[in-house]
């Protein structure tokens, strides 16, 4: 699947829960998404020295890093064209207030709406120059 005729791109996954990273993973790939999983920050961002993604997904609550230091690290590396959502079922106002200093795009509360996250997606991937 395609989005424009064009391959929707290559989505880093990082979510420490398997069943949600394994289920995020499917629905990406079910839309033509490509991918790239990981199940803490280190790994993530050991990829991301080598291979730029065209959007990342992070939760926040990661095992080794925390999400936000890792988006912060990703904007950092890979500059403002690259989208970064945050995922997390931490609402509060503390957490929702250091969003923007992570670098982080959007935010979508957990447990996520596949609906959401694919329209989320389709504006950034559709939105950004080929």
């Amino acid at each position: 699947m395609s989005i424009n005729g064009q391959p929707a791109g290559r989505v880093l996954l990082v979510d420490d829960n398997q069943a949600v990273a394994r289920s995020l993973a499917a629905l990406l790939r079910g839309e033509g998404y490509e991918p790239v999983t990981f199940l803490a920050g280190a790994p993530a961002m050991e990829y991301c020295r080598n291979h730029c993604p065209d959007i990342a997904l992070i939760d926040i609550h990661l095992p080794d890093i925390s999400g936000l230091e890792l988006s912060r690290q990703l904007r950092t590396r890979h500059g403002e064209r690259l989208p970064i959502i945050i995922l997390s079922g931490d609402t509060s106002m503390d957490m929702l207030r250091t969003l923007p200093q992570s670098g982080a795009t959007y935010f979508l509360s957990k447990p996520i709406s596949a609906s959401a996250l694919l329209n989320s997606l389709k504006t950034w991937t559709t939105a950004s120059p080929s």
